[in-house]
């Protein structure tokens, strides 16, 4: 997730029109911070759009591989060792006779959650503004 200031100019299909989508333009309001409401700029009117309703849409407009991208998932990846002891018994049964018992130990697991096949978003295409703001251009 990102939880700096973030700023993304975006082309029309038509390649005419420019607008900025921003993203914790106010770093200090829990309203707006952590991507929770994302700013669109066209030239000068501005629209405000959460990410929940942001997410629905992109949901509801996605095919079936895509719908499955989106929904995050957990992997949890189990190991175990199994083994099989031999006993002798000393006591309430034959003595000498051999008692073998099944055991499995179970190893601690490790759990990654993922978005789809996505696992590392990459930082590459990023340009600044001259103040130092990321700008990440198609």
């Amino acid at each position: 997730m990102i939880k700096t200031h973030e700023k993304w100019l975006m082309d029309s299909l038509d390649k005419k029109e420019k607008f900025f989508i921003e993203a914790n333009w106010k770093p200090d309001d829990p309203k707006t911070n952590e991507g929770k409401v994302l700013k669109f700029t066209f030239g000068d009117k501005i629209a405000y759009i959460s990410r929940n309703d942001l997410n629905q849409i992109l949901f509801s407009i996605g095919t079936p591989e895509i719908q499955r991208k989106l929904i995050p998932q957990t992997i949890i990846k189990k190991k175990w060792y199994e083994t099989v002891l031999g006993i002798t018994a000393q006591k309430d049964i034959k003595k000498g006779e051999k008692i073998n018992c099944k055991v499995r130990i179970d190893l601690p697991s490790t759990e990654e959650e993922i978005i789809g096949e996505i696992k590392n978003l990459s930082r590459r295409g990023i340009k600044r503004f001259s103040d130092g703001t990321p700008l990440i251009a198609k």
